[in-house]
Formats: structure tokens, C-alpha cells, sequence
């Protein structure tokens, strides 16, 4: 006969596998898997998830990777022997599945978790520079790009063009906010490129200080969105992922 704490334990848990809410366990369990190969967990204290889209994973005390996991859509379903819980998640698509039996409950946790923040992913000064060259418009209307990366005799220069009047213009990007030593660089590629050349700055933002300095060297400063760059690169990757699908 199962003991109360165990049954009532289950019962909370057979609430959230039929509503498919987020379950983390912290538990002394084991995991039996059945599939394409078999293993076998032997018993020991980890933590065990799913997801609200069916996702599961087990994670012992350490390491990064899971030891036991399965990708959505899965079936879940949970059942009380004696003297545990057995949770079994079985793949819809596939013919695996995960064997877990649960000997103890440490902490519980069920319901939904709200998320609705978007994931930002940091772009390189190389990245920037990949997008600028497709889409030299973001520098300004009329520009266009000659070369990047280009050394020059005060050092390498991320991008070199010409704008709408066809002057010659450096651009050097910088993916956080720039501060005085990035004017310091301009001005040592300035020195060796002669005044005729435009110099511009971009970067997310600029302190005061080297805003100053620049417009005393009569230097310009353009404000990038790392948000819009960073969506636009990635529906660009989108893209090219769907024209690669389409010829496999």
C-alpha cells in the first residue's frame, strides 16, 4: 500500500501532466531508457524537468549536458507503485522512451512560468561588419562599400567606401559604447589617410567626452540598434536556412 505523502505527491503531479505544466523535481530517482539503444541510471539525487511543450530532461548535481533527455512532443504519463512514482515520458514520433522511477521528493515545483522577453544575442565587430556590406544603406542613404578589413599604414580599418558624393569614407565600428581611446584610433587612421577622407564612428552609443573630440577633429558619430542589426542577421540566417532546405 503507498504511503500518503507519496500518494498526495503523485496526485499534484498528475494535475500538472494532464493541465502540461512545468514541472522541475528535485528527487532521488532512476531512469530506465528504452529505445534505439537502452541504458539504465542506477539510483541517485538529480533534477528532473518538463516542459510545458513536453520536453525532458535529467540533470545530475553537475555538468552541463543532460544525462537522460527528450525533445517534444512526448507523452507523459504517471502512475504510484508501493513504494514510488513512476513517470513515463514516451516520444509520439518515435518508438523511445524514459523510464523514471522517483523514490524520494526533496522539492516540487508545477505550474506555468511566464517568459515573454525576447533572447538578444550579442553581434560581434565582425558580424556588424558582414550586415554593413550587404546593407551599406545603414551606414547612410548613397553609400557604398569598397572593402573591409582593409590595412592601411595606421592599421586595419573595418570598413572603407564612398558616400552619396562619392568622397572617400572610413567607417570603424565598435559593437559597445565608445569612449575616447576609439577617437584616439580614428585620429591615428586620420593622420595617415589625409583630410580629404570622411570619418565615421559607429556604435551603439558614445560618451560625451569623445563626442567632443570628435566633433573637434570634425569626425561624425552614427548610432547603431544592435536589437534591429542583431534581427535582422538573424531572419537573414532564417532565410538562407529555407533556401538550403528547399534544395536537400
Amino acid at each position: 500500500m503507498c504511503n500518503s505523502s507519496l500518494e498526495e505527491k503523485a496526485e499534484q503531479l498528475k494535475k500538472a501532466v494532464s493541465a502540461k505544466e512545468f514541472i522541475a523535481l528535485v528527487c532521488l530517482c532512476e531512469a530506465d531508457y528504452i529505445g534505439r539503444a537502452r541504458s539504465f541510471l542506477e539510483k541517485g539525487e538529480r533534477l528532473v524537468i518538463v516542459k510545458e511543450d513536453t520536453s525532458f530532461l535529467i540533470h545530475r548535481p553537475s555538468g552541463l549536458e543532460p544525462v537522460n533527455w527528450q525533445p517534444p512532443p512526448n507523452q507523459v504519463g504517471l502512475t504510484v507503485s508501493t513504494d514510488h512514482i513512476v513517470l513515463i515520458v514516451k516520444r509520439i514520433k518515435k518508438p523511445e522512451k524514459v523510464i523514471v522511477r522517483i523514490y524520494g521528493l526533496r522539492n516540487i515545483f508545477t505550474g506555468r512560468l511566464e517568459d515573454k522577453g525576447e533572447f538578444q544575442m550579442y553581434l560581434s565587430e565582425q558580424e556588424i561588419s558582414e550586415i554593413l556590406r550587404k546593407h551599406p544603406e545603414l551606414v547612410e542613404e548613397g553609400f557604398r562599400v569598397t572593402s573591409s578589413e582593409a590595412r592601411e599604414k595606421t592599421g586595419v580599418v573595418d570598413i572603407i567606401g564612398v558616400d552619396a558624393n562619392n568622397r572617400r569614407t572610413i567607417v570603424e565600428i565598435k559593437k559597445d559604447r565608445a569612449g575616447l581611446e576609439a577617437v584616439r584610433q580614428l585620429l591615428r587612421y586620420a593622420r595617415g589617410l589625409g583630410p580629404s577622407v570622411r570619418i565615421i564612428l559607429l556604435a551603439p552609443g558614445v560618451t560625451e567626452e569623445a563626442e567632443r573630440m570628435l566633433r573637434r577633429n570634425r569626425m561624425e558619430f552614427r548610432r547603431i540598434s544592435m536589437h534591429e542589426l542583431t534581427k535582422m542577421l538573424s531572419r537573414e540566417k532564417n532565410v538562407e536556412k529555407s533556401g538550403i532546405k528547399k534544395y536537400l
